[in-house]
């Protein structure tokens, strides 16, 4: 049986980098590379290294048939290593073997320090666009400290206006009044009106 001594996966974003001692069973006999494979359809050896006696798989996460598993916690890509050795010779036989291959990643968060390629609409602006800004427009007392408890005013009495929003996470604004008029009633519509800010 293959043991983690001798099959290892490095897991990134986007690919898997799998290591696989040809000694694969630790006896002493070199599977060759034809013989090993990834997933189904299968994907052959993409790189070996003579001296330290591994090959190695380098594929996309989602390629050579993996499977795609997801729980609350974790996206998990699965697939296996197939040995299928094609030649049994004196007295060493080996015997088909599949090794189960996982990547396991938390669905919440970046897996890297990598930084994250944007959307078309980057995130941050379609936040703002669906976000709802909370305009105020409040009548002040002479010295500004507190709103003014009457909406009464006499024909020449100066009238302090404050305009605010609330930004929240958005990023600062400055307000301009296009127009604002006032009238003897409650009413936008009332006939009699008094123009106080007027921009054209």
């Amino acid at each position: 049986v293959a043991t983690s001594a001798t099959v290892s996966v490095v897991c990134d974003e986007a690919t898997l980098t799998l290591t696989v001692s040809r000694d694969l069973f630790g006896t002493g006999h070199l599977a060759q590379a034809s013989d090993l494979s990834l997933g189904v359809p299968a994907c052959p050896v993409t790189g070996s290294d003579a001296l330290a006696g591994t090959v190695t798989f380098l594929y996309a996460l989602e390629s050579c048939g993996s499977s795609l598993q997801m729980s609350a916690e974790l996206l998990s890509y699965e697939n296996y290593l197939y040995y299928r050795p094609t030649s049994n010779t004196g007295i060493i036989r080996t015997n088909y073997v599949a090794v189960p291959v996982v990547c396991r990643y938390p669905r919440k968060g970046n897996v890297s320090s990598n930084a994250i390629k944007p959307t078309w609409i980057p995130f941050s602006s379609a936040k703002v666009m669906q976000q709802q800004l909370s305009f105020t427009l409040r009548l002040m007392t002479d010295d500004w400290s507190v709103a003014r408890p009457s909406t009464v005013y006499q024909l020449g009495q100066t009238l302090n206006v404050e305009a605010s929003v609330q930004t929240v996470n958005h990023v600062p604004l400055r307000i301009f009044v296009v127009s604002c008029f006032a009238t003897p009633v409650p009413d936008r519509n009332s006939p009699l009106s008094y123009q106080i800010i007027s921009n054209s």
